[in-house]
């Protein structure tokens, strides 16, 4: 690929502020903005790229419940299965996970494709489910795999 094009590519994935997560490694919780201490004069906000703006765009999405940016002028922007929450953690909640966060990510146009999206019971935790998901992004030929977990408890 020469560099017009990929200039081309990475102009479509976006970039973004990039978030550091506090929590254990894979929970995508308690996000705040990354610093970027390599700039000349001080610090400054680090952005997010490539790849990494994509598997953040992908979390933020589902990570945002359904709603919650229409003030912003974005109402169809991340997903109903926070309304799950408080539900036992059976076939039909996680069935009904999987319909929500599908329907989150047809909204992405960044998203050419979900190839797969499995809602499994953690087993380690009661009341928790991972969500695995195997998605094919626009311009990128490697399906990019992303697991979020997903706690039921109130």
């Amino acid at each position: 690929m020469n560099g017009a094009a990929l200039d081309k590519r990475m102009k479509r994935m976006g970039s973004d502020l990039k978030l550091s997560f506090s929590g254990p490694s894979g929970w995508w919780e308690d996000a705040d903005q990354e610093i970027n201490r390599q700039v000349r004069r001080g610090n400054d906000l680090a952005v997010a790229e490539g790849l990494d703006a994509i598997d953040q765009m992908l979390i933020n999405r589902l990570k945002t419940q359904k709603g919650e940016l229409t003030s912003l002028g974005h109402p169809q922007y991340g997903s109903r299965h926070h309304e799950l929450i408080g539900e036992p953690n059976v076939e039909r909640t996680r069935n009904l996970i999987k319909l929500y966060i599908l329907e989150a990510l047809s909204h992405e146009p960044r998203l050419e494709k979900v190839l797969d999206c499995q809602v499994t019971r953690d087993p380690s935790e009661r009341s928790t489910v991972r969500v695995t998901i195997m998605a094919k992004i626009i311009e990128i030929d490697a399906p990019r795999n992303l697991i979020v977990p997903f706690s039921l408890e109130l």
